[in-house]
């Protein structure tokens, strides 16, 4: 339990005890007691002071509850940005990396809470929006199990158009919190916008990509693996992870690993503040009314 709830209930019970000690024998044989600092009667003042804690036990349930002053919808958002270039056809990863990609993002998706916003961006020759961030994530399954390969790897497009897609939620919905995931095998073949200025762009909208490298890695400049280096300073310029993935298990692990962790970095925390300050105020004054109001 919260510290601050803990002491809206000792105020509570300050309140309930001052009343007791104000209270005083009534002088009349078969009345009953009053406060001792005023006796003079009311029948309707008496039933003041309930106003005021009725609302602060309402406020302390809301609180409880998790009510958001803010109704604009902040639901954090994802965006799972794939490769689909002809190279994701190979087999090392069983039974082929696109197959192992999409269970991986299956498996990643049942870890996230049903309220986070998860899209769909693929890239290859070209780079596409496949599904719009959504919470019907069953949207995003059958997307997956639907993906064609084609040639061409133009990583930072493929970011860009994620990004785009979150900046979209964002103009309805300022703050929202958001990240991407993206995954690939290759090596950028000419993007318009270079990876490293894709990256730039996601740490200025403070959105971190975690980069996963699947199948064979290239450390170097050339050669038919993924360039790590460059999905590397990716990651570190957003303020994501690499990872790398040479097995279908280790991919399936690594993505629900992600997707747990995720689910409470992102996860929107309502503010009970000042509800707790309102429910407070308000057992003050119920204390004082109960004490010090005539009944």
């Amino acid at each position: 339990m919260s510290p601050v709830l803990v002491i809206v209930l000792v105020v509570l019970v300050l309140v309930t005890v001052i009343y007791l000690w104000g209270l005083s024998p009534d002088p009349v044989r078969g009345r009953r007691p009053a406060p001792g600092i005023l006796r003079r009667r009311s029948k309707w003042r008496k039933f003041l002071p309930i106003i005021p804690l009725v609302a602060a036990i309402g406020c302390l349930v809301l609180a409880f509850t998790g009510f958001r002053f803010d109704l604009t919808e902040t639901s954090p958002t994802i965006l799972l940005v794939m490769d689909v270039s002809d190279s994701m056809n190979e087999t090392d990863v069983a039974p082929n990396r696109l197959a192992a990609a999409e269970a991986a993002a299956n498996a990643f998706l049942e870890e996230l809470p049903p309220d986070f916003r998860v899209g769909l961006a693929t890239f290859a020759g070209g780079a596409q929006l496949v599904v719009p961030p959504t919470q019907e994530h069953d949207e995003v399954v059958q997307a997956l199990g639907a993906l064609a390969t084609s040639r061409g790897t133009v990583i930072g497009d493929g970011l860009i158009v994620a990004l785009e897609a979150i900046e979209g939620i964002r103009q309805n919905a300022q703050g929202t919190p958001a990240a991407a995931v993206l995954l690939s095998d290759g090596r950028d073949t000419g993007s318009q916008t270079p990876p490293d200025e894709a990256a730039q762009r996601a740490r200025s909208l403070a959105v971190p990509v975690f980069t996963v490298v699947v199948g064979q890695v290239e450390e170097g400049t050339g050669g038919p693996g993924a360039n790590l280096e460059a999905l590397e300073v990716i990651a570190r310029t957003s303020g994501g992870e690499l990872f790398t993935a040479e097995t279908a298990d280790q991919l399936t692990t690594l993505y629900e690993t992600l997707g747990s962790e995720l689910s409470l970095d992102l996860d929107v925390k309502p503010s009970t503040r000042p509800l707790v300050i309102a429910a407070i105020a308000l057992a003050l004054v119920a204390g004082f009314m109960l004490v010090l109001m005539p009944r």
